[in-house]
């Protein structure tokens, strides 16, 4: 929504344009307002359509032969390559607005500024009687801080529906976050549809009937839903990237196919609250037949999921078994392995390596350091107690994403960590030369729903503490101010109203 400051209306955006110039005077939209872009930018267009047309109450006509005032622009400029595929060139004044990007994903996040920049926050809703719709003129460069941009939503240990879901892409999207790590498998639960193996569904994917679980908490995607997700995400600029989870957190897989263990039990499958937080059951790194399943699971994965990127998890994998196991203990002396450590190390490497034939790279938990680390495996840094491990990464010459229990694990209080406390976050540490925070991929926010089970507890772990990390992850650190974050908040937070997202109030 727009203010006034020294005599010109601004506009209270969230993340913060990287550059913005604040003008005399509006932009208003009328039944006159037309819009203009060429062919390869008409589903946008659409987009904007459909953004802005329920609220006037009434249609913009695109690309009429009149032309002249009053006009919406969309245009590609190739020379625009500076900013990057995800910057955009806003510029509105009284008579016109003209949005430029090098590409389509610019043209987007221009749409997503510009709906923030009307007097109230629009979702696709009936017609807002009584209001000028008026847009302060002004100039904005805007491009992101960090490529991956990320939300990861655990899916295992409480099934989030596919509606849930399509709610936080809508809002993500709004504030330019760009991927969405689905954590599909882990002790709670199997969640994906393995058309392979339908026991991971049938049996993998239920809590033992012993712990007496209510129904909504567990369940699975099929494929046909992925799809739709995807496509979904995808009008969005965003990427979902699904977590596999090996070769630990590995228990409900046990629970229809328990030879794939070292020891070959039975597990039942709990919710968190009720049996171990974590298990010693692992896949068995000896066994061929864990591989023979892996890959074929994974050759699933990678023709469903576009991403280039998949999530093989790696983090909190006893070894225990592993130092008792015949058949570990065979590989480990067939493959020249010193401990333990480097067993898991070759186990990540051989799946990567498949991965890499599918076309797709690998991205684990900070664990898949532990014994040796690939040149091409992507870190994700989640012990924040462990401060060295970002430099250990950046000197290999591995990327990076920075998602610390210090300031990214939303499933904590708002005590310990706060709105201005995820504001406070430099996901480049102090110190780093250029070359170093060139290998910081992004920054990430993690979800864990072991404690917050419904949509509406979940939705205010989420938030408003997602939009303190989205401007975190696209506006330049040196652009950050809380304060002023605290006033846009106040405003922009009413378009989660809208998209029906509970959120914590804080006392500033």
């Amino acid at each position: 929504m727009p203010a006034l400051v020294n005599g010109q209306t601004t506009a209270t955006v969230i993340p913060k344009p990287q550059k913005m110039e604040p003008a005399q005077g509006v932009f208003k939209i009328t039944p006159a307002t037309s819009i203009k872009a060429p062919k390869d930018l008409l589903t946008r267009v659409k987009q904007l359509k459909g953004y802005l047309e329920p609220a006037l109450g009434y249609d913009l006509a695109v690309n009429p032969k009149s032309g002249g005032k009053n006009v919406i622009e969309f245009k590609f400029d190739k020379s625009l390559d500076n900013p990057g595929e995800e910057g955009y060139k806003l510029e509105i004044t009284s008579d016109k607005i003209t949005l430029t990007a090098f590409c389509d994903k610019g043209i987007f996040w221009g749409i997503q500024t510009l709906r923030q920049l009307l007097p109230i926050p629009i979702f696709r809703e009936a017609k807002v009687n009584g209001v000028s719709w008026e847009i302060p003129c002004q100039k904005i460069e805007d491009f992101p801080r960090f490529k991956w941009r990320g939300v990861m939503l655990d899916c295992s240990r409480t099934f989030i529906t596919k509606e849930e879901i399509k709610k936080y892409l809508e809002a993500m999207s709004h504030f330019k976050m760009n991927v969405l790590h689905m954590h599909l498998t882990d002790d709670q639960g199997w969640r994906l549809e393995i058309k392979k193996y339908p026991e991971l569904t049938s049996i993998s994917s239920k809590f033992h009937e012993s712990f007496k679980e209510p129904k909504e908490y567990e369940g699975f995607y099929s494929q046909d839903d992925i799809r739709e997700l995807i496509e979904f995400a995808a009008q969005r600029n965003i990427m979902i990237v699904p977590e596999i989870e090996m070769p630990g957190h590995t228990t409900e897989v046990f629970a229809a196919f328990p030879q794939l263990s070292c020891k070959g039990d039975t597990n039942k499958i709990h919710p968190w609250s009720k049996g171990y937080g974590i298990h010693n059951e692992v896949f068995c790194a000896g066994n061929e037949q864990t591989f023979k399943f892996l890959e074929n699971v994974l050759d699933e994965v990678s023709a469903l999921f576009p991403s280039e990127y998949i999530h093989i998890g790696g983090d909190e994998a006893p070894k225990m078994h592993w130092k008792t196991c015949l058949k570990c203990q065979k590989r480990m002396a067939d493959e020249g392995l010193k401990d333990e450590n480097e067993l898991q190390s070759w186990f990540v490497k051989r799946i990567e390596k498949y991965l890499n034939s599918k076309g797709k790279k690998l991205i684990g938990w900070d664990e898949i350091m532990e014994g040796g680390l690939s040149k091409s495996a992507t870190v994700m840094y989640w012990r924040g107690w462990v401060k060295d491990v970002p430099q250990k990464v950046l000197a290999l010459g591995n990327n990076i994403i920075m998602t610390p229990t210090s300031h990214c694990y939303f499933d904590y209080t708002y005590e310990k960590i706060s709105t201005e406390r995820v504001y406070s976050f430099n996901p480049v540490p102090p110190g780093f030369t250029e070359k170093q925070s060139e290998k910081v991929f992004g920054v990430q926010a993690n979800f864990w729903s072991h404690l917050d089970r419904t949509p509406p507890r979940i939705d205010r772990q989420l938030f408003p503490r997602l939009l303190a990390l989205a401007e975190v992850a696209w506006t330049n650190n040196d652009k950050k101010d809380w304060n002023d974050f605290k006033v846009r908040l106040q405003s922009v937070i009413k378009s989660l109203d809208i998209l029906g997202i509970s959120y914590t109030i804080e006392n500033y």
